[in-house]
């Protein structure tokens, strides 16, 4: 088996999709991040669903949209098998270990792995954006007239308002909530991928799906059947998180204890990587 890990380090390390995946992560938080901080103030403190800037509400919803990169987790973990048929090489890696379920075990690991990985560089740039927002001092000013971001705080206090101020205990407090149930979250989600891969086979097929189900039909379930819908994988990986637990005005999506989600996310990428074994996998390749 640590043959077979090995190889496996190897194969991913030597691929150029996983770095493009892993730059992807990295552009994508730091442009949505400051997006999401640096957006326009809702009235009366956020009911439009903006906070004050510098508030710890605020940190929280910047390092909430970090979770997003469990969705490249999937195709991460999706490459990792479905790579193997796209580009031929299955064929040596099963003639070198014939026990297929080795093979998928070892993949398994790997893809955990480089999810936890993945996740850990997510948070990392998290961590530099809150940094730089601390850096910069945004602040506004919860006034009786709504949130104003660029009110001096004598100002704020003559109109007996709440002055907020981005500091480094919030951006700490928030992070370090968060980042723990990012980071796991990530990885079994890769597991989750590759269990889709083991499957399907197929690399477009599998990343399609995988996609339309997370970012589609587990919305629609979430709204019709919402005691069904934590069940599914992205919920399930939101309830790793607290951030959705402590979003401004209150959240009424129901969700699982996190350890609950990890476990059905275990459940997920194991089950289906079983099948998949016994099914997909076993069949000719040529």
């Amino acid at each position: 088996m640590t043959r077979l890990l090995r190889a496996e380090v190897r194969k991913l390390w030597t691929i150029w999709s996983t770095y493009v995946i892993f730059g992807i992560v990295v552009l994508i938080d730091v442009a949505f991040g400051f997006l999401v901080a640096f957006a326009p103030g809702g009235r009366h403190g956020g009911r439009a669903g903006i906070v004050p800037h510098g508030s710890s509400q605020w940190f929280t919803n910047v390092f909430a949209l970090l979770d997003n990169s469990r969705l490249l987790a999937l195709v991460l973990g999706a490459i990792i098998i479905t790579g193997e048929y796209r580009h031929k090489t299955v064929t040596p890696t099963f003639l070198a270990e014939p026990r297929r379920g080795r093979v998928v075990i070892a993949k398994l690991g790997i893809s955990f792995g480089a999810g936890v990985v993945l996740g850990a560089l997510t948070m990392l740039t998290g961590l530099v954006i809150g940094l730089v927002l601390v850096g910069l001092r945004v602040h506004s000013c919860l006034a009786p007239a709504g949130v104003a971001q660029g009110m001096s705080q004598a100002l704020c206090s003559a109109q007996h308002g709440f002055y907020y101020v981005a500091s480094s205990h919030n951006m700490w407090h928030d992070w370090s909530r968060i980042a723990p149930g990012v980071v796991l979250g990530t990885g079994l989600f890769a597991i989750y991928g590759l269990g889709l891969g083991a499957l399907l086979k197929n690399q477009i097929v599998a990343i399609v799906v995988g996609l339309i189900f997370t970012l589609v039909v587990e919305s629609i379930v979430a709204d019709v059947w919402p005691t069904i819908g934590k069940y599914l994988p992205g919920a399930a990986a939101t309830a790793l998180e607290d951030a959705a637990r402590t979003s401004f005005g209150g959240g009424n999506t129901p969700l699982l204890s996190w350890w609950g989600g990890a476990i059905m996310l275990l459940i997920y990428g194991v089950a289906l990587a079983v099948v998949g074994t016994l099914t997909t996998l076993r069949s000719d390749i040529t």
